[in-house]
């Protein structure tokens, strides 16, 4: 089954190559080397230089993307081709070459030789070609926009002309400095991103996903459309964590859909649901996906300061989505699980239920302190000790307590020898000590022990999937890192904030009324177009960076928090990903509900709408961005409560249901209870929550008249 759900999930990411023999062992190789190197390098630091490490990320994506992903899809190709092993040779050539020369005179210098231009058009040419192939056309199309925004930008007009056209100067930006394809986000891949992918992977590969799945039905599957819910919550949780919502979609999905099915979904519906459960994980914290590690170079502020800003956010989206599965399930009467159907909640726990232990010693690692790459380097220490000897202990306790000593010993010797961390000798004995706790326990209450079995097979899967998970991830962050050259080697980059302001004033000045905030609401719509068009068929990753780039600054220039600037791209980032026609998302669960893709796209998108308003109101109000330091928790919670409000008025909108079916002006009541609940005012919070209240009544008087009509009906008959 595992294999099965990961198969779907890389020949709908763009690869149906499936190579065995010694082709597949090249790539399982080069696959283990890569997650090894970056695994040792986020534990022990650099393992080579700053610059070295960026090329290498680099080169080996690019060496597996022409190994792994066929020149177009349908192939169906059992063995690779010529000319995609000469490109994987040809790109770990290039890279080799950038890596020994990255010091010599012609490119300190910046006075290439013919070599070096050869090299650095080679390089620019294979990472747009490894972009169409596992990311797609779209983001290859605005690199090339955006290259030629470059070389002809002379022949425009203002304020778009610029003079900085140059053939040189432009392959050694992006070849050779941290202007281009080794700017900003790839050495956030390099150094945050692919260590979280890893850390999900080995977590899937101990059937982690299942668990998150069995405790997530026990919670919501006896209520009215449960298993919905449940979807809901468990794609929430590997959302955060796998940071492809397209991988999380296809995982949970091959679960819940025939779930959702079953109790009375219709099929683009249940497909529509996962899309938007799948796709806003990589809204919660505390892994948030890749971008809460871009935002750390983006806004200055610090992992901690992000994850708690986005908390209160992402947790009232993930209600938003909660609303409108209800409003689904009510109003076509979808009632839940009944409780035989449903597996133990203790019994999951005791089976499985310590490997949430990694996502507390993350947590705490972060809380104490310590590095990014080292917290999660720690997690997956733990992880793999818990899974390990979890699943040894089963078989055999006096061998794994033998295996454990030895490894106790090795651990603390290089510690003593060598100046290891104390901390990894600690997560192999706290993981070693829990994990036989739980195998006792089990044996105790006579609970079968999970049947995933954790060994060097196991790990050497996490190892190779880790990295063809981050190929998307990698190639998308090197094009994005032609459009961040581009942006700012024509100064664009300071003409675009201000042409956004403008033309919002522009707006202002041409209406017949004003008020205070409304520039700032026309320039936040404006936004929200941007985000929708240009994140269309854009991997999150690639979206937030090009519109942190070019469209934040804006934002922050008409006075939001740098915060809510970039919270707000990137909620609207992630809603383009569940954009209509082009989401990849719906095509992967409309396979598995046997639905229509565009109908179960336009589904997710429906569902993820719940929260639309939802960014406008921690804009204009940043209190539950916890980000005001003068306001008390009165206020917070006044503030989080209202906002809650707002969404229930607003999904109840969307979905013409709260307690009934809404006529026509009571749905527009509902809209209008919505809007006014965005500004965050006394009066206008007063007034959303009386209209709101008003709905209840009414709505909760015809649902009774509606009662008593049937009653008497059923009486007559």
């Amino acid at each position: 089954m595992q294999e099965k759900i990961q198969k779907q999930a890389m020949e709908l990411e763009g690869s149906d190559r499936n190579v065995g023999g010694m082709l597949a062992l090249l790539i399982l190789l080069i696959s283990i080397a890569m997650s090894l190197y970056h695994f040792l390098t986020a534990g022990f630091g650099l393992l080579v230089g700053s610059r070295s490490h960026l090329i290498l990320h680099l080169t080996m994506a690019l060496t597996l993307v022409f190994l792994i992903y066929p020149i177009k899809k349908g192939l169906s190709q059992r063995t690779i081709p010529w000319y995609d092993l000469l490109l994987a040779l040809f790109a770990a050539s290039i890279g080799s070459y950038i890596i020994f020369n990255q010091q010599s005179p012609s490119i300190l210098s910046a006075r290439m030789t013919t070599l070096d231009l050869a090299v650095a058009i080679s390089l620019i040419l294979l990472v747009v070609e490894a972009t169409r192939r596992v990311v797609g056309k779209p983001l290859v199309i605005i690199a090339g926009l955006f290259t030629a925004y470059f070389f002809l930008g002379s022949y425009l007009l203002p304020p778009f002309r610029h003079s900085r056209a140059d053939f040189h100067d432009f392959f050694y930006e992006m070849a050779f400095t941290t202007t281009g394809l080794f700017s900003t986000p790839i050495w956030v891949s390099a150094n945050y991103v692919f260590i979280f992918i890893l850390f999900g992977a080995i977590l899937e590969a101990t059937g982690a996903g299942k668990m998150f799945i069995d405790l997530a039905l026990r919670a919501f599957g006896k209520y009215r459309g449960g298993p919905a819910k449940a979807a809901v919550l468990s794609s929430g949780m590997l959302g955060s964590i796998s940071g492809s919502s397209v991988a999380n979609a296809v995982t949970t999905g091959t679960f819940t859909i025939p779930l959702m099915k079953k109790v009375g979904f219709k099929p683009h519906v249940a497909g529509g649901i996962e899309v938007a459960a799948s796709s806003s994980g990589q809204l919660l914290p505390p892994i948030m996906g890749a971008a809460a590690f871009l935002m750390i170079e983006y806004t200055g502020h610090s992992y901690i300061e992000i994850i708690r800003s986005a908390a209160i956010p992402s947790l009232l989206s993930y209600a938003a989505i909660l609303l409108m599965v209800h409003f689904e399930a009510a109003k076509n009467n979808i009632r839940g699980l009944s409780p035989h159907e449903l597996v133990s909640g203790r019994q999951t726990l005791l089976q499985q239920g310590y490997l949430l232990l990694p996502l507390v010693i993350l947590v705490f690692f972060l809380a104490k302190g310590q590095t990014v790459p080292n917290a999660a380097f720690f997690a997956i220490i733990i992880l793999l000790s818990l899974a390990f000897f979890a699943s040894h202990f089963r078989e055999r306790v006096g061998m794994g307590m033998l295996i454990a000593a030895s490894l106790f010993v090795v651990s603390y010797g290089l510690h003593y020898l060598l100046n290891w961390k104390i901390e990894i000798t600690s997560m192999i004995v706290l993981g070693t000590f829990i994990a036989l706790l739980f195998v006792l326990l089990q044996r105790k209450y006579s609970v079968e022990g999970s049947s995933v079995r954790f060994g060097l097979r196991e790990l050497a899967t996490g190892f190779e999937m880790a990295a063809r998970n981050s190929l998307s991830v990698v190639v998308a962050c090197a094009t994005a890192g032609i459009l961040i050259g581009v942006v700012n080697l024509t100064g664009l980059s300071s003409k675009l904030p201000h042409m956004i302001v403008g033309f919002s004033e522009d707006i202002v000045n041409f209406l017949p009324f004003s008020s205070a905030n409304l520039q700032l609401y026309i320039a936040l719509f404006l936004t929200v177009i941007a985000c929708l068009i240009m994140g269309l068929g854009l991997p999150t990753t690639a979206t937030y960076v090009v519109l942190a780039s070019m469209i934040a600054p804006a934002l922050v220039m008409l006075g939001l928090p740098i915060m809510a600037a970039h919270l707000f791209v990137l909620y609207y980032g992630i809603l383009a990903d569940d954009t209509p026609p082009i989401n990849l998302p719906a095509y992967a669960t409309a396979g598995i509900a046997k639905a229509e893709p565009i109908r179960t796209g336009i589904q997710g998108f429906k569902f993820d709408s719940g929260a639309l308003l939802l960014p406008f109101v921690f804009a204009t109000n940043p209190t539950i961005l916890l980000l005001n330091p003068e306001a008390t928790w009165v206020q917070v919670i006044v503030n989080i409560f209202t906002a809650f409000i707002g969404i229930v008025a607003f999904s109840s909108f969307i979905q013409r249901w709260l307690l009934c079916e809404y006529h026509w002006y009571e749905r527009l009541l509902a809209l209008i209870a919505a809007l006014v609940l965005i500004h965050g005012s006394f009066i206008t919070d007063i007034a959303g929550i009386a209209i709101l209240l008003f709905l209840f009544a009414s709505q909760y008087y015809r649902r009774k008249k509606d009662k008593e009509r049937a009653t008497e009906s059923a009486m007559t008959l």
